[in-house]
């Protein structure tokens, strides 16, 4: 039958557009095309070093020829060595760099930086003729201790009033910061130098690897594998970066480094987070949506213990301190997410291993199914040890995956290596045989080995775009990340403090594959193997580190009101790592009084009450506190039967209808529900009768005066009738109180909040009270909210034990305070007359290490 003409031209205009369509979408998706109006001026700073030579420039020559218009300048601070620049590199790319790129040379000064400013772009005309926008972005590859310095230098000589279309831009490489703390601030510093979070780009090149790159959009295009993306289904999750070759060249780097800084707080945290995270809510996705999901993330995972969930170990012959970790393994799990609650995840990375592999495994079983599926995520490695000859996403058949943007179908023999003479040596990724398999791999493998061509196409990329992947890092997800993985650092640094015949740092062979033991609950274990040595056979596990001595120290007459003895024992260390020491204090004696519960009478079970601050001091305390039941089922069980929480103060703030919300989060109960109650396990979770905050019906005085007595009888009930049927006194078993930097504890301010307090009172435990007059007052704050509820002197005196805690720097100015020249003894801190009270064998100090104690010792 004879087609209509008008038909035969609709086919002939679909078949001559399609290809133009197509093309246009898969350059938007790759970030490669921005709008003709664009000016972009790139500087590199740091432009001679090892990273600018093997991957900047390849990667920017490439751009450029998409580009003409591009303008690249190199600048350093000495002079540039032409015979040596790029001189093992191909001439080519010599040739395009002398011709292409502007050399600034000598760019020390104000003057300096006000030359580069003086550039004048190459504004090549829009279609209408205009320049909308000029972008002047300044990539540091230099040392991040310079960032801050450099921005300063730019924002001053190269200004952008607002309204300007001309922007300054900053692009940084990693590391960013050596911890939270560290990385908090370099943020400041870049903000006082007068950049905005707009501003930045923080590179990871990891997150350009073809296949990274297209992972979300192959979510996307499953849905029903996204539908299986939970704990329902997914039995453990496996992330690694395995590296065959040693630190090399790179020891003064990875020494002060090791391996948890340098790939598994960035590099490995992302891989798991694109496949874990949620998918966009629409299409295309929210300005804010991938940083704000990341860190939503990111916040849900349990807090990282020491104990059985992290292994950290060092090849033999590594040249580097006996401190530093070239391998370490960490069991994950999620806290506070309904999608994936309680799902193990097995984490490693190292140096010296068997061989080269990054990869993600989830490993499923599927109700309908008899047999497990599996999808494994290949990023790249050694193809003759994994068996598999290029990067790819290989699905099991019960997945039932099909190709996405950017991700093609791949064959199954050129996927997997076909098993030969050679098949011993291969340690195939793979768990079943190549045939229940569907593999993907990247459209384009041209540029696969540089990941930096994508990091560049993507940072000129137009800011209206709203991508749903991205190589750039936020502050809010890289702060979580530190987070996440600073309790992992604090346990390396428990084991490097102590003396070299402990070290818990084991020790690998050269080429040993990480044969770890898994088990439930994200818990790890070396392998029962020769393989693996200790230096020392008096420590081969964490717990080593965990079990703190405490030092018995003697505070000077002049602090003590004259007394001779004013001794206390005093534990020293870094904030994450005493938070956890104090954990694990506080669990091994609920479990001992929980233990002990068939010592009571009338059949009831024996209590355990412990009263917590709701400070910062206190916040990561209740994290390992909790975590450290979802790993002992005798603590759940204590938990759930002897446990007793209290709060050792609270706010009384204004009932103000516009900010009931912030309000509530600001007490101090909230704070210990968010840290410690909502962390949980369910076997742990404490009855309601068991938690015991002040109640405040109205929070004017009087309501505040009217709670403080009902907290105070409602101690008294609960204390006294402990007394009744055991035959422990009526106190707390464990107190722990924050002091702040004025001093304070407990909202206890002034020596006038004391109970009975007299200027002659001498060193006293008040062991020998029968009761207190009063168990809880009201006290005021010198900052609002004014007016507290606290626990008074006298029960937080008659405590089993008390824990003063000072950690950050800023308690410095509690310890000053005790060393200055007092008039009387009205003038002395408030923790001071506490640590009286409670006495010598009830009181410590948990006090952070880089505080000095030396001036009141």
């Amino acid at each position: 039958m004879k087609q209509p003409c008008w038909l035969l031209l609709w086919q002939l205009a679909l078949a001559l557009l399609l290809p133009l369509l197509h093309a246009s979408m898969c350059a938007a998706a790759s970030g490669s095309a921005a709008p003709a109006s664009a000016s972009h001026q790139v500087f590199i700073f740091g432009c001679t070093g090892d990273l600018a030579q093997r991957y900047l420039w390849p990667a920017f020559r490439l751009v450029q020829l998409e580009r003409p218009s591009l303008q690249l300048h190199c600048v350093t601070r000495g002079s540039l060595n032409a015979d040596r620049f790029l001189a093992g590199a191909e001439p080519e790319l010599r040739d395009w760099f002398f011709e292409k790129v502007k050399l600034h040379q000598g760019v020390r000064d104000r003057a300096g930086y006000e030359r580069l400013c003086s550039q004048n772009p190459d504004e090549s005309p829009a279609p209408d003729g205009a320049i909308s926008s000029r972008r002047r972005i300044f990539y540091l590859s230099i040392p991040p201790r310079s960032y801050a310095d450099v921005a300063r230098a730019v924002q001053l000589a190269c200004p952008h009033p607002a309204g300007s279309p001309t922007s300054n831009e900053f692009v940084l490489e990693k590391p960013f910061g050596s911890d939270a703390e560290s990385a908090e601030s370099l943020a400041a510093e870049l903000a006082e130098a007068g950049v905005s979070e707009a501003q930045l780009h923080r590179v990871d090149h990891y997150l350009a690897k073809p296949v990274l790159a297209s992972l979300l959009q192959f979510r996307q295009a499953n849905p029903h594998l996204e539908s299986l993306l939970s704990s329902a289904h997914v039995t453990r999750v496996e992330a690694a970066i395995w590296e065959s070759l040693g630190v090399e060249d790179r020891l003064a780097f990875y020494d002060s480094e090791g391996v948890i800084r340098d790939v598994m707080q960035n590099h490995l945290t992302e891989m798991l987070s694109l496949l874990l995270m949620d998918l966009p809510p629409s299409e295309p996705p929210p300005p804010d949506w991938l940083e704000s999901e990341k860190s939503r993330l990111l916040a849900a995972y349990c807090p990282l213990l020491g104990e059985r969930h992290l292994l950290a170990g060092r090849y033999a012959g590594f040249g580097g301190s006996s401190a530093t970790p070239t391998f370490a393994a960490a069991g994950l799990t999620f806290c506070r997410s309904a999608r994936w609650q309680s799902l193990p995840i097995f984490a490693s990375a190292g140096k010296r291993l068997a061989f080269k592999a990054s990869f993600i495994r989830l490993r499923f079983q599927l109700a309908t199914e008899r047999t497990e599926d599996e999808l494994l995520v290949f990023v790249g490695g050694d193809a003759k040890a994994t068996g598999l000859a290029r990067p790819l996403i290989a699905c099991s058949s019960g997945l039932r995956c099909r190709p996405s943007a950017g991700l093609s179908v791949l064959p199954s023999n050129e996927a997997a290596l076909p098993s030969g003479e050679d098949a011993a040596e291969t340690e195939s990724l793979l768990r079943f045989p190549t045939d229940r398999y569907a593999f993907f791999s990247a459209v384009s493998q041209q540029e696969s080995q540089n990941s930096y061509v994508a990091v560049v196409r993507q940072l000129l990329r137009s800011s209206s775009e709203s991508p749903i992947n991205s190589c750039f890092v936020g502050s809010p997800s890289l702060l979580a990340s530190w987070r996440l993985w600073d309790p992992a650092l604090a346990a390396v640094a428990d084991l490097a403090e102590l003396d070299d015949e402990d070290s818990g740092l084991l020790v690998y062979p050269s080429k040993w594959l990480p044969d770890l033991i898994t088990k439930r609950r994200g818990q790890l274990q070396w392998p029962a193997s020769p393989k693996i040595e200790s230096p020392s056979s008096k420590a081969t596990q964490t717990t080593k580190a965990l079990q703190s001595t405490a030092n018995l120290i003697r505070l000077h007459p002049a602090v003590c009101n004259g007394a001779s003895d004013c001794e206390f024992l005093l534990h020293r260390g870094s904030p994450l790592s005493l938070s956890r020491q104090l954990a694990f204090r506080i669990a091994s004696k609920v479990k001992e009084a929980f233990v002990a519960s068939t010592a009571t009478v009338y059949g009831q079970k024996n209590q355990f009450h412990l009263a917590l601050p709701g400070g910062q001091s206190a916040q990561m305390l209740m994290q390992f506190l909790a975590a450290l039941s979802r790993d002992d089922d005798t603590l759940a069980n204590a938990f759930a039967t002897t446990l007793h929480i209290w709060v050792t103060d609270e706010r009384c703030v204004h009932d103000d209808p516009g900010s009931v919300a912030q309000n509530e989060s600001q007490l101090n109960s909230a704070v210990i529900d968010r840290n410690f109650l909502q962390q949980l396990p369910s076997a742990a979770r404490l009855p309601l009768n068991h938690l015991h905050f002040p109640r405040l019906l109205t929070a004017d005085v009087a309501g505040c005066r009217a709670s403080a007595g009902a907290y105070t009888s409602e101690v008294d009930h609960w204390l006294n009738f402990r007394s009744n049927i055991s035959a422990l006194p009526p106190s707390f078993d464990f107190v722990v109180l924050g002091v702040g930097t004025d001093g304070h504890a407990a909202s206890l301010f002034s020596p006038h909040d004391l109970d009975k307090w007299d200027r002659s009172m001498p060193i006293s435990s008040a062991k020998d009270q029968q009761g207190c007059e009063q168990s809880a007052r009201v006290t005021n704050s010198p900052k609002a909210p004014f007016s507290r509820i606290s626990l008074s002197s006298c029960r937080i005196a008659n405590s089993s034990e008390v824990a003063f805690v000072l950690v950050s720097k800023a308690k410095q100015a509690a310890i000053d305070l005790i060393a200055k020249p007092r008039e009387t003894e009205l003038k002395t801190p408030i923790y001071v007359h506490l640590l009286r009270l409670v006495g010598t064998k009830r009181a410590r100090l948990w006090v952070d290490r880089s505080l000095d104690f030396s001036n009141i010792v």
